[in-house]
Protein backbone atom coordinates (compact mmCIF):
# COMPACT_ATOMS: atom_id res chain seq x y z
CA UNK A 1 0.00 0.00 0.00
CA UNK A 2 1.01 3.91 -0.65
CA UNK A 3 0.79 6.69 0.67
CA UNK A 4 0.57 10.23 -0.51
CA UNK A 5 1.77 12.60 2.44
CA UNK A 6 1.66 16.91 1.41
CA UNK A 7 1.96 19.66 3.44
CA UNK A 8 0.47 23.01 2.55
CA UNK A 9 -0.12 26.45 4.06
CA UNK A 10 -3.13 26.53 1.94
CA UNK A 11 -6.29 25.20 4.30
CA UNK A 12 -7.90 24.55 0.69
CA UNK A 13 -5.08 21.94 -0.14
CA UNK A 14 -4.56 19.11 2.34
CA UNK A 15 -2.49 18.99 5.25
CA UNK A 16 0.08 16.27 5.99
CA UNK A 17 -2.49 13.98 5.06
CA UNK A 18 -2.20 10.33 4.14
CA UNK A 19 -4.52 8.62 1.93
CA UNK A 20 -4.85 5.27 1.24
CA UNK A 21 -3.98 4.57 -2.35
CA UNK A 22 -6.36 1.71 -2.83
CA UNK A 23 -6.56 0.38 -6.69
CA UNK A 24 -9.44 0.00 -8.49
CA UNK A 25 -9.31 -3.84 -8.13
CA UNK A 26 -8.69 -3.74 -4.62
CA UNK A 27 -11.66 -1.48 -4.15
CA UNK A 28 -14.22 -3.93 -6.28
CA UNK A 29 -12.87 -6.96 -4.38
CA UNK A 30 -13.74 -5.15 -0.87
CA UNK A 31 -17.25 -4.05 -2.43
CA UNK A 32 -17.77 -7.69 -3.61
CA UNK A 33 -17.02 -9.07 -0.58
CA UNK A 34 -19.31 -6.56 0.93
CA UNK A 35 -21.82 -7.87 -1.17
CA UNK A 36 -21.38 -11.40 0.15
CA UNK A 37 -21.34 -10.05 3.76
CA UNK A 38 -24.87 -8.85 3.03
CA UNK A 39 -25.95 -11.85 1.25
CA UNK A 40 -24.26 -14.56 4.05
CA UNK A 41 -26.60 -12.21 6.60
CA UNK A 42 -29.74 -12.86 4.47
CA UNK A 43 -29.21 -16.03 4.16
CA UNK A 44 -28.15 -17.82 7.29
CA UNK A 45 -31.74 -16.17 8.64
CA UNK A 46 -33.73 -17.51 6.26
CA UNK A 47 -31.63 -20.99 6.79
CA UNK A 48 -33.36 -21.04 10.17
CA UNK A 49 -36.66 -19.64 9.13
CA UNK A 50 -37.23 -22.47 6.67
CA UNK A 51 -35.61 -25.04 9.99
CA UNK A 52 -37.85 -24.13 12.29
CA UNK A 53 -40.64 -27.05 12.03
CA UNK A 54 -37.78 -29.63 11.65
CA UNK A 55 -36.19 -28.06 14.70
CA UNK A 56 -39.71 -28.50 17.20
CA UNK A 57 -39.98 -31.40 15.61
CA UNK A 58 -36.48 -32.41 17.17
CA UNK A 59 -36.79 -30.47 20.61
CA UNK A 60 -40.67 -31.96 20.87
CA UNK A 61 -42.43 -28.44 20.71
CA UNK A 62 -45.37 -29.70 19.20
CA UNK A 63 -48.72 -27.91 18.72
CA UNK A 64 -50.01 -24.60 20.46
CA UNK A 65 -47.96 -26.50 23.79
CA UNK A 66 -44.60 -25.98 22.32
CA UNK A 67 -45.81 -22.59 20.94
CA UNK A 68 -43.99 -20.80 24.25
CA UNK A 69 -41.09 -22.57 24.40
CA UNK A 70 -40.20 -21.91 20.81
CA UNK A 71 -41.16 -18.15 21.37
CA UNK A 72 -38.99 -18.15 24.18
CA UNK A 73 -35.77 -19.14 21.61
CA UNK A 74 -36.47 -16.88 19.29
CA UNK A 75 -37.08 -14.01 21.78
CA UNK A 76 -33.49 -15.27 23.21
CA UNK A 77 -32.08 -14.68 20.05
CA UNK A 78 -33.92 -11.31 19.56
CA UNK A 79 -32.34 -10.12 22.66
CA UNK A 80 -28.96 -11.53 21.99
CA UNK A 81 -29.16 -9.65 18.35
CA UNK A 82 -30.22 -6.32 19.86
CA UNK A 83 -27.14 -6.51 22.15
CA UNK A 84 -24.16 -7.63 19.69
CA UNK A 85 -24.94 -5.04 17.24
CA UNK A 86 -24.00 -2.49 20.45
CA UNK A 87 -21.25 -4.06 21.74
CA UNK A 88 -19.13 -4.85 18.77
CA UNK A 89 -18.95 -1.17 17.32
CA UNK A 90 -15.96 0.10 19.12
CA UNK A 91 -13.99 -3.05 18.55
CA UNK A 92 -14.93 -2.37 14.62
CA UNK A 93 -13.58 1.40 14.92
CA UNK A 94 -10.29 -0.40 16.46
CA UNK A 95 -9.54 -2.81 14.36
CA UNK A 96 -10.79 -2.30 11.32
CA UNK A 97 -13.81 -4.39 9.35
CA UNK A 98 -11.70 -6.79 8.67
CA UNK A 99 -10.14 -8.76 11.64
CA UNK A 100 -13.86 -8.47 13.09
CA UNK A 101 -15.46 -9.23 9.66
CA UNK A 102 -13.39 -12.65 9.19
CA UNK A 103 -14.28 -14.68 12.05
CA UNK A 104 -17.56 -13.45 12.10
CA UNK A 105 -18.22 -14.49 8.14
CA UNK A 106 -17.25 -18.02 9.35
CA UNK A 107 -19.10 -18.21 12.94
CA UNK A 108 -21.97 -16.97 12.31
CA UNK A 109 -23.15 -19.03 9.84
CA UNK A 110 -22.35 -22.30 11.90
CA UNK A 111 -23.19 -21.18 14.96
CA UNK A 112 -27.10 -22.33 14.82
CA UNK A 113 -25.78 -25.97 14.57
CA UNK A 114 -25.66 -26.55 18.20
CA UNK A 115 -29.47 -26.51 17.92
CA UNK A 116 -29.89 -29.58 16.39
CA UNK A 117 -27.59 -31.37 19.05
CA UNK A 118 -29.03 -29.78 22.33
CA UNK A 119 -31.79 -32.00 24.49
CA UNK A 120 -33.88 -29.26 26.30
CA UNK A 121 -35.10 -25.21 26.61
CA UNK A 122 -32.94 -24.06 28.87
CA UNK A 123 -29.75 -24.86 26.55
CA UNK A 124 -31.23 -24.07 23.81
CA UNK A 125 -31.83 -20.46 24.49
CA UNK A 126 -28.03 -20.55 26.08
CA UNK A 127 -27.60 -21.42 22.28
CA UNK A 128 -30.43 -18.77 21.25
CA UNK A 129 -27.75 -15.82 23.00
CA UNK A 130 -24.94 -17.24 21.42
CA UNK A 131 -26.45 -16.78 17.55
CA UNK A 132 -28.11 -13.83 18.27
CA UNK A 133 -24.96 -12.40 19.56
CA UNK A 134 -22.71 -13.58 16.24
CA UNK A 135 -25.94 -11.93 14.09
CA UNK A 136 -25.90 -8.36 15.73
CA UNK A 137 -21.97 -8.33 15.42
CA UNK A 138 -22.27 -9.48 12.12
CA UNK A 139 -24.80 -7.01 11.05
CA UNK A 140 -23.03 -4.01 12.48
CA UNK A 141 -19.94 -5.24 11.42
CA UNK A 142 -21.18 -5.23 7.64
CA UNK A 143 -22.95 -2.72 7.72
CA UNK A 144 -19.59 -0.50 9.05
CA UNK A 145 -17.89 -1.92 6.29
CA UNK A 146 -20.33 -0.48 3.58
CA UNK A 147 -20.18 3.08 5.03
CA UNK A 148 -16.43 2.73 4.62
CA UNK A 149 -16.98 1.91 1.14
CA UNK A 150 -19.37 4.41 0.72
CA UNK A 151 -16.00 7.02 2.09
CA UNK A 152 -14.29 5.18 -0.66
CA UNK A 153 -16.58 5.91 -4.04
CA UNK A 154 -18.23 8.98 -2.62
CA UNK A 155 -21.56 8.08 -2.89
CA UNK A 156 -24.30 5.65 -1.70
CA UNK A 157 -24.12 2.22 -1.61
CA UNK A 158 -25.46 1.08 1.41
CA UNK A 159 -28.86 0.26 -0.42
CA UNK A 160 -27.06 -2.07 -3.39
CA UNK A 161 -25.44 -3.93 -0.43
CA UNK A 162 -28.47 -4.51 1.36
CA UNK A 163 -30.37 -5.70 -1.52
CA UNK A 164 -27.85 -8.90 -1.49
CA UNK A 165 -29.96 -9.26 1.99
CA UNK A 166 -33.34 -10.41 0.44
CA UNK A 167 -31.35 -12.28 -2.31
CA UNK A 168 -29.46 -14.23 0.07
CA UNK A 169 -32.68 -15.33 2.13
CA UNK A 170 -34.22 -15.85 -1.36
CA UNK A 171 -31.91 -18.28 -2.45
CA UNK A 172 -31.29 -20.11 0.68
CA UNK A 173 -35.26 -20.35 0.96
CA UNK A 174 -35.35 -23.23 -1.56
CA UNK A 175 -32.40 -25.07 -0.38
CA UNK A 176 -34.06 -24.83 3.05
CA UNK A 177 -37.38 -25.87 1.95
CA UNK A 178 -35.91 -28.92 -0.22
CA UNK A 179 -34.25 -29.82 3.50
CA UNK A 180 -37.59 -29.32 5.40
CA UNK A 181 -39.73 -31.42 3.19
CA UNK A 182 -37.14 -34.31 3.43
CA UNK A 183 -35.63 -34.02 7.04
CA UNK A 184 -38.94 -33.17 9.05
CA UNK A 185 -37.05 -34.41 12.82
CA UNK A 186 -33.91 -32.77 12.58
CA UNK A 187 -32.49 -29.55 11.25
CA UNK A 188 -28.99 -30.75 11.16
CA UNK A 189 -28.96 -31.54 7.45
CA UNK A 190 -29.71 -28.00 6.62
CA UNK A 191 -27.54 -26.48 8.86
CA UNK A 192 -24.74 -28.11 7.75
CA UNK A 193 -25.63 -28.29 4.07
CA UNK A 194 -26.18 -24.25 4.09
CA UNK A 195 -23.88 -23.30 7.15
CA UNK A 196 -20.88 -25.19 6.12
CA UNK A 197 -20.59 -23.45 2.35
CA UNK A 198 -21.71 -20.48 3.49
CA UNK A 199 -19.08 -20.43 6.33
CA UNK A 200 -15.89 -21.58 4.00
CA UNK A 201 -17.12 -18.37 1.42
CA UNK A 202 -16.86 -16.07 4.09
CA UNK A 203 -13.57 -17.51 5.20
CA UNK A 204 -12.19 -16.46 1.93
CA UNK A 205 -14.29 -13.86 1.62
CA UNK A 206 -12.76 -12.14 5.30
CA UNK A 207 -10.00 -11.19 3.19
CA UNK A 208 -10.62 -8.55 1.39
CA UNK A 209 -12.77 -6.75 3.52
CA UNK A 210 -11.16 -3.44 4.16
CA UNK A 211 -8.53 -3.36 7.07
CA UNK A 212 -8.11 -0.58 9.63
CA UNK A 213 -5.08 0.75 7.42
CA UNK A 214 -6.92 1.13 4.35
CA UNK A 215 -10.26 3.51 5.85
CA UNK A 216 -10.39 7.05 4.73
CA UNK A 217 -10.77 8.65 8.36
CA UNK A 218 -11.47 11.97 8.42
CA UNK A 219 -8.41 13.36 9.55
CA UNK A 220 -6.79 11.89 6.44
CA UNK A 221 -8.45 13.92 3.84
CA UNK A 222 -8.27 17.01 1.99
CA UNK A 223 -7.91 20.10 4.68
CA UNK A 224 -11.21 21.69 3.72
CA UNK A 225 -13.30 18.60 4.10
CA UNK A 226 -11.00 17.61 7.43
CA UNK A 227 -11.56 21.16 8.43
CA UNK A 228 -16.04 20.74 7.73
CA UNK A 229 -15.65 17.09 9.94
CA UNK A 230 -14.07 18.58 12.89
CA UNK A 231 -16.01 21.63 12.73
CA UNK A 232 -19.10 19.44 12.88
CA UNK A 233 -17.75 16.88 15.32
CA UNK A 234 -17.11 19.73 17.46
CA UNK A 235 -20.34 20.93 17.31
CA UNK A 236 -22.11 17.08 17.64
CA UNK A 237 -19.97 16.45 20.55
CA UNK A 238 -22.04 15.23 23.98
CA UNK A 239 -25.54 15.55 24.04
CA UNK A 240 -26.06 16.47 20.74
CA UNK A 241 -24.47 13.79 19.17
CA UNK A 242 -26.23 11.30 21.75
CA UNK A 243 -29.83 13.05 20.27
CA UNK A 244 -28.64 13.13 17.11
CA UNK A 245 -28.42 9.18 17.40
CA UNK A 246 -31.43 8.64 19.14
CA UNK A 247 -33.11 10.52 16.45
CA UNK A 248 -31.92 8.33 14.00
CA UNK A 249 -32.34 5.38 16.06
CA UNK A 250 -35.79 6.21 16.68
CA UNK A 251 -36.03 6.61 11.86
CA UNK A 252 -34.43 3.04 11.85
CA UNK A 253 -36.73 1.32 14.70
CA UNK A 254 -39.90 3.04 12.92
CA UNK A 255 -39.02 1.45 9.69
CA UNK A 256 -38.47 -1.90 11.54
CA UNK A 257 -41.13 -1.76 13.13
CA UNK A 258 -43.35 -0.89 10.21
CA UNK A 259 -41.78 -4.06 8.53
CA UNK A 260 -43.14 -6.16 10.74
CA UNK A 261 -46.92 -5.75 10.10
CA UNK A 262 -46.47 -6.65 6.36
CA UNK A 263 -43.85 -9.74 7.43
CA UNK A 264 -45.37 -10.80 10.81
CA UNK A 265 -49.08 -10.01 9.69
CA UNK A 266 -49.59 -9.47 6.07
CA UNK A 267 -50.92 -13.02 5.32
CA UNK A 268 -53.43 -13.02 8.21
CA UNK A 269 -54.81 -9.56 7.50
CA UNK A 270 -55.79 -10.66 4.30
CA UNK A 271 -56.77 -14.08 5.16
CA UNK A 272 -59.21 -12.60 7.62
CA UNK A 273 -60.06 -8.91 6.32
CA UNK A 274 -60.17 -9.47 3.07
CA UNK A 275 -61.92 -13.29 3.16
CA UNK A 276 -58.93 -14.69 0.39
CA UNK A 277 -57.73 -17.99 0.53
CA UNK A 278 -54.27 -18.86 2.29
CA UNK A 279 -52.46 -19.09 -0.60
CA UNK A 280 -53.51 -15.85 -2.14
CA UNK A 281 -52.93 -13.99 1.46
CA UNK A 282 -49.26 -15.50 1.26
CA UNK A 283 -48.53 -13.59 -1.77
CA UNK A 284 -48.93 -10.12 -0.12
CA UNK A 285 -46.02 -11.20 1.30
CA UNK A 286 -43.80 -11.79 -2.02
CA UNK A 287 -45.23 -8.78 -2.98
CA UNK A 288 -43.93 -6.92 -0.35
CA UNK A 289 -40.59 -8.70 0.03
CA UNK A 290 -39.82 -8.03 -3.85
CA UNK A 291 -40.93 -4.70 -4.49
CA UNK A 292 -38.32 -3.97 -1.61
CA UNK A 293 -35.30 -5.95 -3.16
CA UNK A 294 -35.50 -3.86 -6.60
CA UNK A 295 -35.96 -0.94 -4.56
CA UNK A 296 -32.86 -1.34 -2.72
CA UNK A 297 -31.58 -2.51 -6.23
CA UNK A 298 -31.85 0.93 -7.73
CA UNK A 299 -31.53 2.91 -4.38
CA UNK A 300 -27.94 3.92 -4.30
CA UNK A 301 -29.16 5.86 -7.71
CA UNK A 302 -32.29 7.13 -6.31
CA UNK A 303 -30.56 8.63 -3.26
CA UNK A 304 -27.58 9.68 -5.04
CA UNK A 305 -30.61 11.70 -7.28
CA UNK A 306 -32.79 13.09 -4.76
CA UNK A 307 -30.34 13.54 -2.09
CA UNK A 308 -30.95 11.85 1.48
CA UNK A 309 -33.61 14.10 2.73
CA UNK A 310 -36.21 14.12 -0.18
CA UNK A 311 -35.48 10.67 -0.75
CA UNK A 312 -36.62 9.92 3.13
CA UNK A 313 -39.84 12.61 2.29
CA UNK A 314 -40.70 10.28 -0.56
CA UNK A 315 -39.93 7.01 1.16
CA UNK A 316 -42.29 7.48 3.97
CA UNK A 317 -44.78 9.27 1.96
CA UNK A 318 -45.46 6.36 -0.38
CA UNK A 319 -44.83 4.22 2.81
CA UNK A 320 -48.02 5.65 4.28
CA UNK A 321 -49.52 5.99 1.22
CA UNK A 322 -48.80 1.73 0.86
CA UNK A 323 -50.27 0.92 4.96
CA UNK A 324 -53.44 3.29 4.22
CA UNK A 325 -54.11 1.26 0.93
CA UNK A 326 -53.81 -1.70 2.45
CA UNK A 327 -56.24 -0.64 5.06
CA UNK A 328 -58.74 0.91 3.59
CA UNK A 329 -58.61 -1.91 0.32
CA UNK A 330 -61.60 -3.36 -1.15
CA UNK A 331 -60.40 -6.60 -2.58
CA UNK A 332 -56.97 -8.27 -2.77
CA UNK A 333 -55.48 -6.91 -6.03
CA UNK A 334 -55.68 -3.17 -4.67
CA UNK A 335 -54.08 -4.79 -1.14
CA UNK A 336 -51.10 -6.15 -2.95
CA UNK A 337 -51.07 -2.49 -4.59
CA UNK A 338 -50.27 -1.59 -1.06
CA UNK A 339 -48.25 -4.18 0.02
CA UNK A 340 -46.20 -3.09 -3.10
CA UNK A 341 -46.18 0.70 -1.91
CA UNK A 342 -44.95 -0.42 1.45
CA UNK A 343 -42.19 -2.51 0.18
CA UNK A 344 -40.49 0.60 -2.17
CA UNK A 345 -41.15 3.29 0.83
CA UNK A 346 -39.49 0.99 3.68
CA UNK A 347 -36.73 -0.27 1.08
CA UNK A 348 -34.45 2.45 1.47
CA UNK A 349 -34.75 3.87 4.98
CA UNK A 350 -32.44 1.41 6.76
CA UNK A 351 -29.59 2.13 4.75
CA UNK A 352 -30.03 5.91 4.77
CA UNK A 353 -29.77 5.89 8.68
CA UNK A 354 -27.29 3.34 8.78
CA UNK A 355 -24.86 5.43 6.01
CA UNK A 356 -25.73 8.75 8.18
CA UNK A 357 -25.05 7.43 11.85
CA UNK A 358 -21.87 5.78 10.15
CA UNK A 359 -20.87 9.68 8.57
CA UNK A 360 -21.41 11.57 11.55
CA UNK A 361 -17.82 10.91 13.32
CA UNK A 362 -15.86 8.05 11.03
CA UNK A 363 -13.55 7.45 13.61
CA UNK A 364 -16.54 5.76 15.97
CA UNK A 365 -18.25 4.97 12.55
CA UNK A 366 -18.83 1.37 14.02
CA UNK A 367 -20.08 2.18 17.71
CA UNK A 368 -22.66 4.86 15.98
CA UNK A 369 -23.74 2.16 13.78
CA UNK A 370 -24.20 -0.30 16.38
CA UNK A 371 -26.31 2.26 18.64
CA UNK A 372 -28.48 2.97 15.64
CA UNK A 373 -28.75 -0.59 14.57
CA UNK A 374 -29.32 -2.08 17.99
CA UNK A 375 -31.84 -0.20 19.12
CA UNK A 376 -33.44 -1.13 15.46
CA UNK A 377 -33.31 -4.63 16.29
CA UNK A 378 -35.61 -4.02 19.15
CA UNK A 379 -38.88 -3.74 16.69
CA UNK A 380 -38.16 -7.25 15.90
CA UNK A 381 -38.46 -8.01 19.10
CA UNK A 382 -41.62 -5.67 20.49
CA UNK A 383 -43.10 -5.02 16.83
CA UNK A 384 -44.75 -8.43 16.79
CA UNK A 385 -46.19 -8.23 20.23
CA UNK A 386 -47.58 -4.37 20.37
CA UNK A 387 -48.93 -4.94 16.69
CA UNK A 388 -50.86 -8.26 18.67
CA UNK A 389 -52.16 -5.52 20.78
CA UNK A 390 -53.72 -3.42 18.04
CA UNK A 391 -55.04 -6.27 16.67
CA UNK A 392 -57.10 -7.38 19.66
CA UNK A 393 -57.78 -3.70 20.82
CA UNK A 394 -58.91 -2.35 17.93
CA UNK A 395 -59.66 -4.90 15.55
CA UNK A 396 -57.13 -6.38 12.96
CA UNK A 397 -58.92 -4.15 10.15
CA UNK A 398 -57.23 -1.43 11.70
CA UNK A 399 -53.31 -2.72 12.58
CA UNK A 400 -51.96 -0.82 9.40
CA UNK A 401 -53.21 2.16 10.44
CA UNK A 402 -49.71 1.78 13.09
CA UNK A 403 -47.53 2.20 10.29
CA UNK A 404 -48.98 4.60 8.34
CA UNK A 405 -48.24 6.92 11.13
CA UNK A 406 -44.86 6.21 11.48
CA UNK A 407 -43.65 6.43 7.89
CA UNK A 408 -45.56 9.92 8.10
CA UNK A 409 -43.38 10.49 11.36
CA UNK A 410 -40.41 9.42 9.06
CA UNK A 411 -41.19 11.53 6.40
CA UNK A 412 -41.42 14.63 8.63
CA UNK A 413 -39.16 14.10 10.93
CA UNK A 414 -36.43 12.29 8.60
CA UNK A 415 -35.40 15.73 7.00
CA UNK A 416 -34.74 17.36 10.21
CA UNK A 417 -32.51 14.90 11.17
CA UNK A 418 -30.74 14.25 8.27
CA UNK A 419 -29.46 17.45 8.60
CA UNK A 420 -26.90 16.04 11.48
CA UNK A 421 -25.11 14.00 8.64
CA UNK A 422 -22.28 15.61 6.60
CA UNK A 423 -22.67 14.07 2.61
CA UNK A 424 -20.89 11.59 1.12
CA UNK A 425 -17.11 13.06 0.09
CA UNK A 426 -14.13 10.74 -0.94
CA UNK A 427 -11.11 12.39 -1.88
CA UNK A 428 -10.88 13.50 -5.61
CA UNK A 429 -7.52 11.42 -5.88
CA UNK A 430 -8.96 8.79 -4.95
CA UNK A 431 -12.41 8.73 -7.33
CA UNK A 432 -9.73 9.02 -10.23
CA UNK A 433 -8.96 5.97 -9.14
CA UNK A 434 -11.99 4.34 -8.75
Amino acid sequence: MTFNEESSTNPMTTIHTAIPALSPRRLRAARLATFFGFFQLGAAIIMWSTSTSSLRQHMGWEGAAGDASFGALAASIGAGTALGCVIVGPLVDRFGPRRVATPLLVLYPLSYLPLAFLPGLMSAMAAGVLIGLFRGTFNTTINTQGVHMERHYGRPLLSGFNALYPLGGFVTGFAGSFFAQRFTDTPAVAFMSIGIPLALIGLVAGRFILDKSELIAAEERPAAEASADATRTATMAGATLILALLGFSVLFLSGVFSESAPIDWGQEFSRRVLDVSPGTAGLALSVFSGTQFVTRLVGDRLIAWLGDRRALIMSGLVGASGALAVTFAPNMGLAYVGFGLMGFGLGCIQPITISAAGRMDPKNAGRNIGIVNGVGHLGFLVGPALLSVVATSVGIQWLFMMPAILMVFIAVAGPFLIRFAPARQADARQLERV
